[in-house]
């Protein structure tokens, strides 16, 4: 199976804001890539953003579009060698801390997000910036896999 992470960052990045998160993306250990629009599999009409928002795809590793092991929710045997913690929360937590340096660094009014096996949607959910983490490792432990949500995160 294919698990996803795709989304965008409202409103238009200025071109100081987009050198800050180009910057974040080529240190970051996951492969956050820019992407079209087109790629927001199964979203909603009126949750697709226009052409010059930055819209993104999260993967496990540079260049790779799946996020198979951040967001699988297995646990893994402490000796596997997957590159992140055994520890499915704690991938899980690597996942959301990427998300709020996003976030932080474009300081971003909302962040639409999917979270998903298979391009499936199957809630979506408005959330606070606030309350982001909890309500996304509440999804994950509910389900013990993706949630198949887009979420709607609405930055004060």
């Amino acid at each position: 199976m294919s698990s996803f992470v795709c989304g965008y960052i409202e409103p238009i990045l200025s071109q100081n804001k987009l050198s800050n998160l180009s910057d974040y993306i080529k240190n970051s250990q996951l492969g956050i890539e820019k992407i079209s629009k087109d790629w927001l599999i199964n979203y909603p009409d009126y949750l697709i953003p226009n052409d010059n928002i930055f819209t993104f795809l999260i993967g496990d590793v540079p260049g790779y579009p799946n996020a198979t092991y951040l967001i699988d929710y297995c646990e893994y045997a402490p000796d596997t060698d997957i590159a992140f913690p055994p520890d499915p929360k704690e991938r899980l937590d690597i996942l959301i801390n990427t998300l709020i340096d996003m976030i932080t660094i474009t300081r971003a009014s909302k962040m639409i997000v999917s979270i998903n096996e298979c391009d499936q949607i199957e809630t979506i959910k408005k959330i606070k910036f606030t309350e982001m983490r909890d309500i996304i490792h509440a999804d994950f432990a509910k389900y013990q896999a993706p949630p198949d949500t887009l979420y709607e995160i609405i930055c004060e």
